[in-house]
C-alpha cells in the first residue's frame, strides 16, 4: 500500500468552531464529470445508496458541551494518539472504468465527543462500519469504534471544454482508464466536538491500495516510477507512469525545476512538490499542464523543455503563488508564470533571445490591444496570458533599469505573497512602486488600468537591463543552532518540522541571507508567526551573508505556524489540562471542476490567541546597519492555508 501524510494547518481550539472553506475560482466554461475514455468497459455508477446503519440513541449531555452544543455524550474507546487523522484510501476498479473505491478511515481521540462524515455530493456509499446515516451526505459516528469507516465509489472523470494559450485538442482534466487513473483526491467533511484545553489537531492521509503516488490534492493510480530530487528546501517528486512516454529526459526536467525553485526567491517555498507525466496515448487532455491544491500539478508526457512555454516551469511557478487576488489582480498569476516560462529557459540557455522575444511579442498584437488587464471582462483572447505575462515581463526591465538591476520583478511577486489580505491593483502598484520608483509604478498603472500596453523589447535593450546577474538572496537556518528554546526549566536546542513548547517559553530562531547573485542588493528577511510577521533588513555585496535572531515568546496554549525564511514549521504550545472543550469543523475542498483557473490564497479564522510582540535583533552584520521591521497584525490560533484554485 502506497501512502502519503498530509498535515493540514488546521487545528481544531478549545471552544472554537472552524468552518474551513476553500478559495474557488471561476473557469471559462465549468467542467463536468466524463464518460470513461475506455468507454466499451465504463459501467455507469448506480444511483442508489446502500442502506443507512441504524442511529443508536443518545446519552446524557456533558455539562462541559452544553454551552456549545446541546448533542450528546457518546462513550469513546481508546484511540493511542491525541490527533485525529483522516484515512482516504484509493483503489482503482479496472472492471469498471469510470469509477474508484475511496474508503475513508476516521481515528478519533479520546476526547472527541462527536463526529459527522461529509462524503462528496455524488458519491455512492457502498459500506459503513461505525458510522450511521445522518441524511443527505452526512454520516454520524456511532461512539462504538474508535477507527468508524466510510467507504464509497466515485466517478474520478472531469471534462473541460478550455481555451487558451496551455490548451490543446481534447477534454479531460482528470480521467481514469482501464489500465491507470489520475485522480483529484475527493474529500471528506468533519464536523465534531471534543473536550480539553489544548488544541486537536487533524492530520489527512492519502493511501493507495495498489501501484502508484498521492500528493495533497492529486494522485495517480497505476504502476509508476518516481524521481526524486532535493533542492533548495523542497523536495521534487517527479511521477513517471508506465504508461507514459517522456519526451524530455527525467533528469533535466527535475533540472529545470530545481534551477527554477533556486531562480525564484520569492517566498512560499513548499516542502514537497508532486509532478505527474501526464500519459497522452490514451487520453486527449484538455490542456496541456494543470496545477491544484498547494503544490500538486501534472504535465502532458509530450511537453518538451527546449521551448519559451516550458510548461513545467510554468505550473512550477503557480506553486509559489501565495496571494489571494482580486478581480484586477488576476492577470498576474497566469501573466507572471506565463513570463517566467520564458525568461527561465533563456536564462538557462535553452533557447535564444528570438524564441524569448516571439513567445512575449504575442502580447503586443492587435487583438490584445482591447485588453483591460484589471478588467478580466475586457481580456480578449487570453489576454492574461499574452499580455500579462508582456506586461509582466516589461515592468521586470524597467524595475531593473531603475534600481541599477538591485531590484526585479522578483521582488515585487515577494512582497505580494507576503500580502495577509487579498491582492488588488493597487497592491501590486505599490508593490512596483516599492521595487523601483514612482515612474515604473505609473507605467504599471498605465499597462494594467487601460488598453495601452508595452512593444517587445529588443536584444540591445535586453543585454542593457538583463546583461549582469542581479542581486539574488538565499535565506535559510543558520549553521549552528538555528531554533533555541529558554523558560524557567529549561534551555536546548529543538530540531524537526514539529516544535513541542509550553506557554511562557521563548523561542529563538536564527536564519541567514546570503547574496548568491551578481549586485549588491537589499534584502529583507522575513519570519511569520501564523499572521504575525517580523523582518530584518540589510544590503548585501555579492558573495556577503548576515545571520538575524527573531524571538517569540508564546503566552497561550495551541498550535502555530512558524515559517522562517523558506522553511516551514509547527509549533505545538501545551497548558494543563482543563474541562473546556471545542469543536471540530472541516469542510473539504470543493469537488466542483469549475475552479480550474485564477488566483492563490490563505484563509485565516477569526479566532485568535494573544502572545507577546515578537522580536527581531542582528547577529552579525557586514559593515552596516540593519533596521528590523514588524507588522503588529492579531496572532491568529491557527493558520489556514486554503487549497489554491486550480491552475494552467
Amino acid at each position: 500500500m502506497n501512502a502519503v501524510r498530509a498535515t493540514l494547518v488546521i487545528c481544531f481550539v478549545a471552544g472554537c468552531c472552524l468552518g474551513i472553506v476553500p478559495t474557488v475560482g471561476v473557469s471559462e466554461t465549468p467542467a463536468t464529470t466524463a464518460a470513461p475514455p475506455s468507454a466499451t468497459t465504463a459501467t455507469p455508477p448506480s444511483a442508489t445508496t446502500a442502506t443507512p446503519p441504524t442511529t443508536p440513541p443518545a446519552t446524557t449531555p456533558t455539562t462541559a458541551l452544553q454551552q456549545q452544543n446541546e448533542g450528546s455524550k457518546v462513550t469513546l474507546q481508546s484511540s493511542s494518539s491525541d490527533d485525529l487523522t483522516v484515512t482516504t484510501t484509493l483503489d482503482r476498479t479496472p472492471d469498471r472504468v469510470g469509477e474508484i473505491t475511496v474508503q475513508v478511515a476516521v481515528s478519533i481521540p479520546d476526547r472527541v465527543t462527536e463526529l459527522t462524515a461529509s462524503v462528496p455530493d455524488r458519491a455512492r456509499v457502498t459500506d459503513t462500519d461505525g458510522f450511521s446515516h445522518a441524511g443527505d451526505d452526512e454520516y454520524s459516528w456511532d461512539g462504538t469504534d474508535a477507527r468508524p469507516t466510510v467507504t464509497y465509489r466515485v466517478d474520478p472523470n472531469r471534462l473541460s471544454d478550455r481555451e487558451g494559450p496551455l490548451s490543446v485538442d481534447g477534454q479531460y482534466l482528470f480521467a481514469d482508464t482501464d489500465s491507470w487513473a489520475l485522480v483529484r483526491i475527493p474529500q471528506t467533511g468533519i464536523t465534531g466536538r471534543y473536550t480539553g484545553s489544548s488544541s486537536l489537531e487533524l492530520d489527512r492521509e492519502t493511501a493507495i491500495d495498489g501501484p502508484g503516488v498521492a500528493g495533497d490534492r492529486m494522485a495517480f493510480l497505476g504502476p509508476v516510477d518516481v524521481r526524486t530530487r532535493r533542492a533548495h528546501g523542497q523536495t521534487l517528486r517527479l511521477v513517471i507512469p508506465t504508461a507514459a512516454d517522456l519526451e524530455a529526459e527525467p533528469g533535466e526536467i527535475l533540472d529545470s525545476v530545481a534551477n527554477a525553485a533556486d531562480r525564484l526567491q520569492v517566498g512560499d517555498r513548499d516542502g514537497e512538490v508532486l509532478m505527474i507525466a501526464a500519459p497522452t496515448g490514451e487520453v486527449r487532455w484538455t490542456v496541456r499542464g494543470l496545477q491544484i491544491g498547494d503544490s500538486d500539478f501534472w504535465v502532458r508526457d509530450s511537453e518538451g523543455l527546449d521551448t519559451a512555454s516550458n510548461v513545467w516551469v510554468h505550473e512550477y511557478v503557480h506553486t509559489r503563488q501565495d496571494y489571494t487576488a482580486a478581480p484586477s489582480a488576476e492577470w498576474l498569476t497566469e501573466g507572471s508564470a506565463t513570463y517566467y516560462a520564458a525568461l527561465l529557459p533563456l536564462e538557462t540557455g535553452r533557447i535564444d533571445f528570438e524564441a524569448f522575444r516571439r513567445q512575449l511579442a504575442t502580447g503586443a498584437a492587435a487583438n490584445q490591444r482591447r485588453a483591460v488587464l484589471t478588467d478580466p471582462d475586457r481580456w480578449d483572447d487570453f489576454a492574461n496570458y499574452r499580455k500579462g505575462g508582456l506586461v509582466a515581463g516589461d515592468l521586470d526591465r524597467r524595475i531593473r533599469v531603475a534600481t541599477n538591476r538591485e531590484a526585479t520583478f522578483d521582488t515585487v511577486f515577494r512582497e505580494l505573497n507576503s500580502a495577509t489580505a487579498p491582492i488588488d491593483d493597487r497592491a501590486v502598484r505599490q508593490a512596483v512602486r516599492n521595487a523601483a520608483d514612482r515612474d515604473v509604478a505609473a507605467v504599471a498603472d498605465r499597462y494594467t488600468t487601460t488598453t495601452a500596453g508595452p512593444q517587445m523589447w529588443n536584444r540591445t535593450a535586453h543585454a542593457a537591463a538583463f546583461g549582469g546577474s542581479p542581486a539574488q538572496f538565499r535565506y535559510r537556518l543558520a549553521d549552528d543552532d538555528p531554533i533555541t528554546v529558554a523558560g524557567p526549566t529549561r534551555t536546548t536546542a529543538l530540531s524537526g518540522q514539529e516544535l513541542a513548547v509550553v506557554a511562557g517559553e521563548t523561542l529563538r530562531v536564527r536564519l541567514r541571507v546570503e547574496n548568491i547573485g551578481g549586485m549588491t542588493g537589499d534584502y529583507t528577511l522575513p519570519l511569520r508567526v501564523n499572521e504575525t510577521e517580523m523582518a530584518a533588513r540589510g544590503r548585501l555585496r555579492p558573495g556577503e551573508s548576515a545571520t538575524h535572531s527573531f524571538t517569540q515568546t508564546f503566552t497561550e496554549p495551541g498550535t502555530y505556524r512558524l515559517t522562517a525564511g523558506v522553511d516551514s514549521f509547527t509549533v505545538t504550545v501545551s497548558a494543563a489540562d482543563s474541562t473546556s472543550g471545542g469543536t471540530i469543523d472541516s469542510d473539504p475542498p470543493a469537488l466542483d471542476e469549475d475552479d480550474i483557473e485564477g488566483t492563490t490564497g490563505n484563509e485565516t479564522s477569526d479566532d485568535q490567541n494573544s502572545t507577546t510582540p515578537p522580536t527581531a535583533t542582528d547577529d552579525d552584520t557586514p559593515g552596516f546597519g540593519v533596521g528590523v521591521a514588524m507588522l503588529a497584525v492579531a496572532m491568529g490560533v491557527l493558520s489556514l492555508t486554503a487549497s489554491r484554485r486550480q491552475q494552467d
